[in-house]
Parts: C-alpha cells; structure tokens; sequence
C-alpha cells in the first residue's frame, strides 16, 4: 500500500514541478513601488473617490449658506413711464369736480429700495418724481411734484427674535457644520480601510515569504535525501515522499501569489489608483507587521470615542436644528405686534399761463423744499394681528417638538450605538494582542523541535517522515502568528476608528477644501 502511494505521490510532483509559473513571470515583469503605510495613508487622503465626493458636500453647503443672507440683500424697485391723458369735461354727478376740459402728458418714476435687518425690522427708501405739461381749461401748465421718505416696521413680538430668514440661515449653518464632520468621518473612514487593505496585503506578503521557506526547506530536504539514494544510504520511498511534500508546498506557494494579487487591488481601490496601473506596477508594503502594545482602558477609550467620533457630532447638530425649528414655530404662535413709523419731504413747483406764453416750473425749486423740508410728512403707528384659531402654527409647534424629541431620542441611540462599538474593538484589539503572543510562543517552540528532529534525521535516530511532519507544522503556525498580528493591527485600526482618533493619533491634519 506505501509502495502505490509513493508511485502517485512521484506522479503529482512530477506534474506540479513540469507546470510553467506564468503568472509569477508576470509579476516579475513589472516594477515593485514599496510604500509605507503612511505614504499609503496620505495618498489615500488626496486620492481616495469616495473622499473626494464626499469634499464637495462642504463646498455645496456654502454656497446655500451664502445664499441664504440673500434675505438681508436690499431690493430696488423702479419704473419709468410716460403717460398721456386727456378729458373731454362733461357732467358727472358723482363727482362735481370732475369737469374739466384739459390734456396732459406726464413722466412718471417711483424708485423704491427695501430689505430686511437681522433684528427683523423691515424698511424701504423711495419716493416718487412727476412732471406734467399740457393744457387744462384753456391755460397751458407745466408742473413738478417730488417726494422722498422713509418707512420702518419693526416686529415686538411673531418675528422678533427669529423669522423665516434668520430660521434659514441658522439651519444651514448647522448643516455646514454637519457636512464638514461628515468629511471627517469619511476620512477616518479610509484611514481604517487603508490600513485593513495594508495588513492584508503585508500578510499576503508574508504568507508567500513562509511558504517560499518551507518549499526552500522541502527542497534542502529532497535533495539531501536523493544524495542519500544515490549512495544507498537511503530508501527511494523516502525520496518519493520528500519530493511530494516539495511538490504540495509549490502548490501552496502558487496560491498565495493569487491572495497577494487581490490584496494589492483592495489597497489600489482605497488609494484611488487606476487599476490600469496594475499592468506596469505592483505595490508592496514597506513596513512589516508589528506587534505593538497598545494601552487598553475601556473607560478612557468610551471617553474619546464620545469627544471624537464626527458622527455622533453630527447627531448633535441634528438635535441643534431641531431646536431652532422648536424656537421658530414657538415663535410664530405670538400674534403679530410690529411698530412702525416714516418720514418723508415733499417738493413741488408749478406754472401756468395763457398762450401763447409757455409756463415754466423749476424743478430746482421743488428740491430745494425737499432740502428745507418745507412740506414734511410722518407717521407712526402700531399693526396688531393675529389668527384666530392658529390651527396651523400649533400644529406645526407640535411637530417641531416631535421632531426634536425624536432627534435626541436618535442621539441617544447612535451613544448607546458608540459604547458597543468601542467595547467591541476593544475587546477584539485586546485578545488579538494576547493570540498573537500565543502564537508567537507556539513558533518558537515549533522551531526548536523541527532543529531537534533534524539533528536526529541527519544522526540516524529519525525518519524523514517526522522531519516533513515538523516542518509543515512550523509553516502552519508561522501563518497562524502572521494572521494575529495582521488581525491585531486591523483591529487596532477599527479600535482607533470606532474612538474616533484615527487622524489625531497619526498627528494627521485634514483639509476639509
């Protein structure tokens, strides 16, 4: 039964070992950029498309803003006529004075400039030009009439401390606040994803250096046992069996060059590289898996995470936005209680005479009246009004409350949400550290008995058979400890992200542009 064994084993090695390794060939042909996981992580920074997209959300947020204090910009309002009127005279009984015989034509303006002040006051600057020439009953007559003034209207109580513009824009300061975290978050984001993408790639990397070790040591091994056939020293099952366990471990090795390949595209997608690079370049990582000993304090780690995390920030700005919306349609249930006033100077010049004589009227004289304020006019007043159900202010104060109650509700969810994530990575980060350990104890006792049973092959006292047995059981754990430690740095990398200190502990500074 070896014997048949032995011959299949000598079959498949030989197949594997006749197999060109194209793709490794390929790989070869192209240029290894080595990168730290810094550099990554910059790179990413600027070059990252869902980093990218989610920068423009501060920029379109802005621009609202900014066109929100379009409230306050003062209107100007005018026109320019020329009209022509004339009547016939005739009785009319219901209105005595209206029987004049004349024909006029006038030139006709009212510029008017009006706008909103921050306390809500309203105003408008205008006034009002006419000139007039023609004939009334048959006298010619030539006539300027000017007036400019002031009104103000200013609210005491609906739309005193908070109207409609000032609700806008206070809203869309908060949602510039709320799109800047959100760039926050997306760039930790890709900080964690970088890093995920790097341990993943670096363990790929070392995963291949292992299996090139034990195919180098199986080699060692074959070739040593084929010297020993050749001298009778040993058996030709011996040699068949070393030369099958080369052949598997070359399989394996193929293998992980396959895991290296869509490693290296995770981390290019992260990067925001052109996969078309792929063809000329391969990244490498320039750091190795570390095992560093990170300070494990839950009640410090739920502290940060609370300061931190930009997301639970934003849940805060929700609750802010809901209250000035409970501010506003508080305000609105008040009747409206505005005082106002104005003040205003008129000028005015007339002529007429009998034809041929032309009248003339100076339209200097009217602005220097205007200048004396020789004919002012003011007002002053109070403007009360008020619905008499408010059905619809309460309703809508209702749903404000609603609303806002509902957004602390939702801020207090997402901490409740941040507490478990924090206990999650930290327990993760911690037992990865400790698994780590384990494994790397387990290595070195692996080694140590791999160097003891080879030392009793090459006496004697040993079968090649516990030799492949070691070595194939120090492979195995050497790829145990590489995958704790990449999975302890990936968890170090969540830990941080779910903290909300991924930038702060790389003394990292985000442009938010």
């Amino acid at each position: 039964m070896r014997r048949y064994f032995s011959l299949f084993a000598f079959v498949i090695a030989l197949f594997a070992l006749s197999r060109p390794n194209t793709s490794a060939a390929q790989r070869d042909a192209r240029i290894s950029v080595p990168v730290s996981l810094k550099d990554a992580i910059l790179i990413a920074l600027e070059d990252n498309r869902a980093l990218q997209i989610e920068r423009i959300n501060p920029r379109i947020v802005r621009g609202t803003l900014d066109a929100s204090y379009g409230f306050y910009d003062p209107v100007i309002l005018t026109d320019l006529r020329r009209e022509t009127d004339v009547e016939t005279g005739g009785f009319d009984p219901l209105n005595f004075s209206a029987d004049a015989i004349y024909e006029a034509k006038s030139t006709l303006s009212n510029p008017l400039i009006t706008g909103f002040l921050p306390s809500g006051m309203s105003y408008s600057l205008g006034g009002s030009y006419a000139h007039s020439e023609g004939t009334r009953n048959s006298l010619d007559f030539d006539s300027y009439r000017i007036f400019a003034g002031i009104t103000a209207r200013q609210p005491l109580l609906r739309d005193m401390w908070i109207d409609g513009g000032r609700y806008v824009i206070k809203v869309n300061k908060r949602n510039v606040k709320f799109s800047e975290l959100g760039v926050r978050f997306i760039a930790m984001d890709v900080i964690n994803r970088v890093e995920q993408a790097y341990s993943e790639l670096a363990y790929a990397y070392e995963s291949h250096r292992i299996g090139q070790q034990l195919v180098d040591a199986r080699r060692s091994l074959f070739e040593g046992t084929r010297r020993k056939v050749e001298e009778g020293l040993a058996a030709l099952p011996d040699q068949q069996v070393a030369q099958a366990q080369l052949a598997t471990a070359e399989t394996s090795l193929g293998a992980a060059i396959a895991v290296i390949e869509l490693a290296e595209n995770e981390l290019r997608t992260q990067l925001g590289d052109s996969f078309t690079n792929q063809l000329t370049t391969r990244w490498t990582p320039a750091d190795p898996l570390l095992l560093v000993q990170e300070e494990f304090d839950l009640r410090r780690s739920w502290d940060r995470g609370f300061e931190e995390r930009p997301d639970l920030a934003q849940f805060r700005v929700e609750v802010e936005k809901a209250k000035i919306g409970v501010t506003y349609r508080h305000n609105q249930l008040f009747p409206t209680l505005d005082i106002m006033g104005s003040y205003g100077r008129r000028g005015s010049s007339s002529d007429q005479d009998v034809p041929p004589f032309t009248p003339k009227a100076s339209l200097s004289d009217s602005l220097d009246q205007i200048k004396a304020g020789s004919a002012p006019r003011d007002m002053i007043g109070v403007v009360f009004s008020m619905p008499l159900t408010l059905k619809a202010e309460r309703g809508n104060y209702k749903v404000a409350r609603h609303v806002r109650e509902q957004a602390e509700l939702l801020l207090k969810q997402k901490e409740e949400l941040v507490l478990r994530e924090i206990s999650d990575a930290f327990h993760s980060a911690r037992t990865s550290y400790d698994r780590a350990l384990s494994a790397r104890r387990a290595v070195e006792a692996s080694r140590a008995a791999l160097t003891a049973e080879e030392r009793r092959l090459a006496g004697g006292t040993s079968e090649i058979f516990f030799v492949l047995q070691l070595q194939g059981d120090l492979a195995s754990v050497q790829l145990t400890e590489a995958r704790a430690r990449a999975d302890y740095n990936k968890a170090l990398a969540q830990w941080q992200f779910v903290e909300g200190t991924s930038l702060e502990r790389r003394a990292l500074k985000l442009s938010i542009e």
